[in-house]
Formats: structure tokens, C-alpha cells, sequence
């Protein structure tokens, strides 16, 4: 890793959660190489230990659904709670729907989903997305 400097600051702060270890370490890797920092766990409650202690740090919080112990449906509702301006985007081995998912979960809201398996720059820009109107404050990226 190399020390970051005023020149490249971090697009955003994310925390990564999946139970998967190679797929915790491939979306760091590759989120970090996209100029993000990332918090990556494979255990859910670790991650949302780490989250209540500095909630208004994260933009993002990239969830797997299924997971043992707490699910990414469960985990994003208590990121919610803790945090409601946090965006929390899920990824699924399955298509869900947003209309489909606000039936079945009406209490928990999420942001988007992503569909496993995903290339790196497909998250990155649904990421993006989902938090251009957040930072605002520096936009000058280069596109």
C-alpha cells in the first residue's frame, strides 16, 4: 500500500461485508486500486461494530445478502438505524427487483443491488452513482 497524499485523496469511505474470504479480498483489492478506502470484514457483527463506532465516516456500506449469523438484509437495516444518510447497496446471487424487495422487506431500505458475480468497474459505477450527489464537495474527477 502506499501513503496517501493531499494530490490523490480517497473518493469515499466504504465498509465491504461478505463471508466469503477471496471475495472480501478481491472487491478490497480492486475498490482500493479504484481510489476508494475500504473496511472490508467477512464477519457481519465485526463489521457492524466497526461501523456504529464511526458511522458518519462510511459513504458506502456494500453488503452480501446471505451470510450466516446476520444477513445483509439485516445487517443494512441497523446500518440504517445507525446512519440513515449511509447509502447501502446488496449483492446478490440473485436478481432482485427494487419493487419486489420493498414487498417482501418493508422496513429495511437499500439503495441498489448488485448481481454476483460483477467486474470491478460495473460496481465502481453503480457506487458512483449512488454517491455523486453526497460528495458533491470535490468534484473534480477526471471521467
Amino acid at each position: 500500500m502506499t501513503a496517501n497524499t493531499d494530490k490523490d485523496k480517497p473518493l469515499a469511505k466504504l465498509l465491504v461485508v461478505d463471508d466469503d474470504p477471496d471475495t472480501i479480498l478481491a472487491l478490497k483489492i480492486g475498490l482500493i486500486n479504484y481510489g476508494f478506502l475500504v473496511d472490508a470484514f467477512t464477519n457481519p457483527e465485526e463489521a457492524l461494530q466497526k461501523f456504529k463506532s464511526n458511522a458518519e465516516s462510511y459513504c458506502l456500506v456494500l453488503l452480501d445478502v446471505k451470510m450466516p449469523a446476520l444477513s445483509g438484509i439485516q445487517l443494512a437495516k441497523k446500518v440504517k438505524e445507525a446512519n440513515p444518510n449511509v447509502k447501502v447497496l446488496l449483492l446478490t446471487g440473485v436478481v432482485i427487483r427494487d419493487i419486489e424487495f420493498s414487498k417482501v422487506f418493508p422496513s429495511t431500505i437499500v439503495d441498489g443491488f448488485v448481481q454476483k458475480p460483477t467486474g470491478i468497474r460495473k460496481l465502481t459505477d453503480k457506487i458512483l452513482s449512488l454517491i455523486g450527489e453526497t460528495k458533491g464537495r470535490s468534484s473534480s474527477s477526471k471521467g
